[in-house]
């Protein structure tokens, strides 16, 4: 085979075990999970609790996978049961269906490379061969002038054969070569697809559960059953028109289950995980006695109060796309003193993968105002000031957008009154702080004193007037021997806090600067040094 051929021999291959790949791929994707009918799931933050439906002709049997708790399994249609007994069963884990073919495909990049290596070895070993009539083991001629006219032939013959397997050996080289990168493309797949596959098995795939009954007749029977391999939180997408205020909003579940069975159709979401052990509160007598010792060391009190809480985890919601459409019809919330539950419709696939399932849209009435803290960004902020918000308004994760264009993203804290939402920055206002340079001086009191101070500067590149809220600081003294005194703060701020935080709210027109300047003093004792935190 020459090298030309060679080469477009592994062109081939190469495509081939592309295509291959491909394929394999969508036939696995195609294949939809095999399990159990479940009717519906309630999600809580880090659980989740199924109901399915098993049809029985006056018996029945089935699975339980081993993500699901055998203890929370219980029958929700008992008065058709006659019996039914379960057992918890251990399983040899088998590698998945999707894996043999991408294992075939080594095998046989590893055959073709195996090859090719013995080839290229006995090309290697007929050139030694080949060149013995030629070289003594020192290198030296072997052969006299005397002989050399009797072996004329053969070593034409020789040499030339000597040249054609040297140029074999290289033509095997570049074929061992690309053989070598198909081998190491498709171990990487393999690799690849063994690690995607592992993060989607279901949760404790080396047990299952069996479950068996009889019932009086035909039956169709209602199970339901725990598992902790699943979650959900909060996440919105939230549009705002800064010209209205509007807030548009979107409310999605993002959950996840890897149970191996597919939860679709109607769907409920809670944000408090259920209880599964309850105790009264309750304070226990604290008791005081002598040490049996007759310790005169003087005794020690000790007591201990215990109260029993649930606890709920929250995970970090995935990103979500944004998609600033008309807000759907409000949420479906039921609220009671326990918990809220937000009643949904979709699909949460089995193999873990994060899902959106809508829950709802509302709209939200804000006041948009910019922001500037020139002392932490030259660029102001675009906050969302609301005065209320809906009931179904609950903490979560937000994708941002600000008339069309998203501007990132934000957590939700839980409020039940007037909340600000940081939407993004305002791309054409700007806001610069420049220091003074502070000087120290000593006074006839033997103190010391630093006059210091600070200008800010916000510019507007905006296409009209707009109010900009301006926000900083002058020192606030934490101890007696530190006096601090504001000489001068023009304009003056709107508001001053006791912490002598300052605000300000500027008109600002297009292509204006406004300036503000700050001076105070500070005094405290000579010798000692100022610590700013």
């Amino acid at each position: 085979m020459s090298g030309v051929r060679i080469r477009k021999f592994f062109m081939h291959l190469v495509t081939f075990f592309t295509l291959f790949t491909v394929l394999c791929l969508e036939a696995g994707s195609a294949r939809a999970a095999q399990g159990l009918l479940v009717r519906s799931a309630d999600f809580y933050p880090t659980g989740a609790k199924f109901t399915f439906q098993v049809a029985s002709e006056g018996s029945f049997n089935f699975t339980l996978p081993g993500a699901f708790d055998l203890d929370s399994l219980r029958c929700l249609t008992m008065e058709k049961l006659s019996s039914i007994e379960t057992e918890s069963l251990q399983v040899i884990e088998a590698d998945p269906e999707e894996l043999r073919p991408f294992e075939r495909s080594v095998q046989a990049a590893q055959k073709s490379v195996d090859i090719l290596e013995g080839r290229s070895a006995a090309l290697n070993q007929t050139l030694v061969m080949l060149a013995a009539p030629f070289s003594d083991k020192d290198g030296g001629a072997k052969i006299d002038s005397g002989v050399l006219s009797g072996y004329i032939g053969y070593l034409t013959d020789a040499q030339k054969l000597r040249l054609d397997v040297a140029s074999e050996l290289v033509d095997t080289g570049v074929a061992l070569s690309e053989a070598r990168k198909v081998l190491k493309r498709a171990q990487d797949e393999l690799e690849a697809l063994r690690l995607r596959l592992e993060g989607k098995k279901p949760f404790n795939p080396g047990n299952i559960s069996t479950v068996s009954g009889t019932t009086p007749g035909q039956a169709v029977l209602l199970f339901e059953a725990y598992t902790p391999a699943a979650g959900w939180n909060v996440g919105y997408e939230m549009a705002m028109n800064s010209a209205t205020g509007v807030i548009k909003t979107k409310m999605n579940a993002v959950a996840h289950q890897r149970t191996g069975m597919d939860a679709s159709g109607g769907l409920s979401f809670h944000t408090r995980m259920p209880s599964f052990a309850v105790t009264a509160p309750d304070v226990r007598p604290l008791t005081v006695g002598i040490r049996a010792n007759n310790d005169k060391g003087g005794g020690n009190l000790a007591g201990a109060m215990r109260f029993d809480a649930d606890m709920a985890l929250e995970e970090a919601a995935p990103k979500m796309a944004m998609a600033a459409k008309p807000s759907p019809a409000p949420p479906q919330t039921v609220s009671t003193l326990a918990n809220v539950t937000i009643n949904g419709s979709g699909k949460v696939e089995g193999d873990g993968s994060v899902a959106k399932v809508m829950l709802g849209g509302f709209d939200l009435k804000s006041a948009p105002i910019l922001v500037a803290i020139p002392e932490q960004s030259r660029e102001a902020w675009i906050v969302a000031s609301l005065d209320e918000v809906p009931p179904a308004f609950l903490p979560g994760n937000a994708e941002l957008a600000v008339d069309g264009a998203a501007t990132g993203r934000a957590s939700i804290p839980e409020s039940a009154g007037a909340i600000q939402i940081p939407f993004g920055k305002a791309a054409r206002l700007t806001a610069k702080k420049t220091p003074y340079v502070s000087t120290r001086e000593r006074s006839w009191l033997v103190k010391g004193v630093v006059n210091d101070g600070y200008t800010l500067e916000i510019t507007s590149g905006m296409e009209k007037e707009q109010e900009i809220t301006v926000r900083d600081r002058v020192p606030f003294a934490t101890t007696d021997k530190v006096t601090v005194d504001v000489k001068k703060i023009d304009p003056a701020p709107s508001e001053r806090d006791k912490e002598n935080r300052l605000l300000w709210k500027l008109s600002v027109k297009p292509g204006e600067t406004k300036k503000i300047t700050v001076e105070y003093t500070l005094t405290f004792p000579d010798g000692e040094t100022l610590e700013y935190r």
